[in-house]
């Protein structure tokens, strides 16, 4: 490194990535840039080109982590920096594409690298976006600052591990009948949309929502719980395994002391891995078929303990890259799954202007190996699923049938 590079170094070079924004930034280059969250919305309107390019303008200056770009400083670490154009600027952390959806309205399609947004938070970067597009008063006004380096901040172990039901199961509602059957805002099969960069959406309607929610509440289960137990049997029958890697995302944005200073957007997520034993492969499947539910309890407890037990780790950059480089080198396949709850309340006042809303993780690098994303908008229930291989028919039949319940017990 020459002396003018050394003198420059402060001025460009924001902070070190902690050793979670280096997990998800070494996974992504590894996965060829497919490492990342693409969120799709659709609005009513049309809005022409200088509006969005100027609405893009005060959204960037709202949040100046979408300026950065990543930096391998050659000596073994990570660094966020001060992008400028040029091919050596680092990598470009976020893209924006708007184009027209229907007669009226417009479709906006942002991906974001993990480093900088993890599935807890998209709703929370798309909210200034549509303040600026919107002109709402005092929007984009102030900054809002980096995350703060997490690997410098006090853990506090222990509390809800996030990834199962406290409590007694609840009572189930039984005043929506007994089926999916034809009426108002029920159906019989998932809506399922393509997307551009593979994968698929499934999402189903505010009753058949409940329907599952109440169903899993009785039965204490999470929905993502169950879903990911009907996906893991799914992996063992294709596979011939007989166990499957979990990785189940929990945010830890309130796992810390110094919680007032993590800004929402951002990544502050730790990932729980648990190798969960699946329903049976071939004809064993059809015996194990029917503990379903005493499967998915025993995946919960293991993942609960996964949980508490998570304590973060502050490794070298290069032994994270060493850590990840085995994980992506096959150890069996895995399915990996964010529950980010419900939109709305971070879409704010935009929530009814907004049509649609859908989030699509990272597809898996093996022909079995894929992720969850689960989000509500609107109180409906939507899915993104993203497998690679042929077995992804299969995968959006198991989980199509499961959120609808049909043949559960």
């Amino acid at each position: 490194m020459s002396g003018g590079e050394r003198e420059r170094t402060p001025v460009d070079r924001v902070r070190r990535l902690s050793d979670t924004e280096a997990t998800f930034a070494y996974t992504h280059a590894l996965m060829g840039g497919r490492g990342g969250l693409t969120t799709s919305f659709t609005m009513n309107g049309v809005f022409s080109p200088e509006r969005v390019e100027a609405a893009v303008e005060l959204w960037l200056r709202r949040l100046p982590l979408l300026s950065l770009r990543i930096e391998d400083t050659g000596g073994g670490e990570l660094w966020f920096r001060q992008g400028t154009p040029g091919p050596s600027a680092g990598e470009r952390l976020w893209g924006l594409r708007v184009g027209r959806a229907a007669e009226g309205a417009t479709r906006f399609s942002l991906s974001l690298h993990p480093a900088i947004c993890d599935g807890h938070s998209v709703g929370r970067l798309v909210r200034p976006l549509l303040d600026a597009l919107f002109g709402v008063p005092g929007a984009c006004a102030g900054k809002e600052d980096l995350p703060p380096d997490t690997d410098e901040l006090t853990y506090e172990s222990g509390g809800v591990c996030g990834v199962c039901v406290p409590g007694p199961a609840r009572r189930a509602v039984t005043s929506y009948g007994a089926g999916a059957g034809p009426g108002h805002g029920r159906g019989r099969s998932a809506g399922v949309a393509r997307e551009s960069g593979g994968g698929v959406t499934l999402a189903i309607g505010p009753y058949e929502t409940r329907r599952l929610r109440d169903w899993c509440g009785a039965r204490r289960l999470t929905v993502s719980g169950f879903l990911a137990t009907v996906l893991a049997d799914a992996f063992a029958r294709e596979s011939g395994r007989r166990e499957v890697t979990v990785a189940t995302a929990v945010s830890l944005r309130r796992r810390y002391a110094e919680r007032a200073l993590i800004s929402e957007p951002g990544c502050v997520l730790g990932v729980v891995r648990a190798r969960l034993r699946a329903g049976g492969a071939g004809r064993d499947a059809v015996d194990a078929g029917g503990d379903l539910v005493g499967r998915a309890r025993g995946h919960a407890e293991v993942l609960c303990s996964a949980g508490r037990d998570w304590r973060p780790e502050r490794r070298a950059h290069t032994a994270i890259r060493r850590a990840v480089e085995r994980e992506t080198e096959g150890g069996g396949p895995e399915l990996r799954v964010t529950d980010a709850g419900s939109v709305d309340t971070a879409l704010g006042p935009h929530a009814g202007r907004v049509t649609g809303f859908r989030t699509m993780a990272a597809r898996g690098d093996g022909a079995l190996d894929g992720t969850l994303h689960l989000s509500s908008f609107k109180g409906a229930l939507t899915v993104g699923l993203a497998v690679d291989g042929p077995w992804a028919a299969v995968a959006e039949r198991e989980l199509s049938d499961a959120m609808l319940l049909h043949n559960r017990r």
